[in-house]
């Protein structure tokens, strides 16, 4: 093999390698953030008190202990490296059941205010709560498509495909006037990176 062909396969495989801790850190940040959304759920289960005398208590008292169950959920497939179709059907779900325990707390914070139902105290923390929970679902989300990702950011090599080297011509001719035929004099051999439309060959 060729120095440029050895140089290029050795970086495509660095390349390979280096995706691996990378993909291990996102693992573990999803680990982290849906162990986050696990504890701020179980605030939320506390801080439900608060609407007890609300026609929607039991409701959103199930709805946030839900939450809590999925994250935790999320967090055990994520910490054992789980399937990544797994964990974007748990996301799915996860945001699903975020914005109706969103919508349930402003209607019944809405109602209240026309005396269906009665809330207590300041329910600022909730909101606060949720506020949170609501960017780490962004963040998961965010991490789920870098693990989709087909390319290793800051490259233009295909992480999940090794490179392909590209053989000579079984009829290749020292003629020059050859379609295809090198301009130094020879079809050599080449690497070829990449795939679709971002796929290039090198010659040599």
């Amino acid at each position: 093999m060729a120095p440029l062909a050895k140089t290029i396969a050795a970086l495509g495989l660095l390349v390979t390698f280096s995706a691996v801790p990378a993909m291990a850190d996102t693992y573990r940040h999803i680990d982290d953030l849906a162990n986050d959304i696990e504890r701020k759920a179980r605030k939320i289960v506390s801080e439900s008190r608060h609407y007890r005398h609300t026609p929607e208590y039991r409701h959103i008292l199930q709805d946030a202990k839900d939450m809590r169950e999925l994250a935790d959920h999320l967090h055990d497939v994520a910490h054992d490296h789980g399937s990544l179709a797994h964990m974007e059907a748990d996301v799915r779900q996860l945001d699903a059941e975020f914005h109706h325990l969103q919508s349930l707390f402003r209607r019944v914070e809405r109602e209240a205010d026309y005396g269906h139902g009665h809330v207590h105290g300041h329910t600022g923390h909730v909101w606060t709560l949720l506020h949170a929970i609501e960017e780490d679902i962004h963040h998961l989300q965010d991490d789920l498509r870098s693990l989709r990702q087909p390319l290793h950011h800051g490259s233009s090599f295909t992480v999940a495909r090794p490179p392909v080297y590209v053989a000579p011509p079984r009829d290749c001719r020292n003629d020059y006037r050859s379609p295809g035929y090198g301009q130094y004099g020879g079809y050599g051999r080449g690497i070829t990176i990449g795939g679709g439309s971002s796929r290039f060959t090198i010659r040599f």
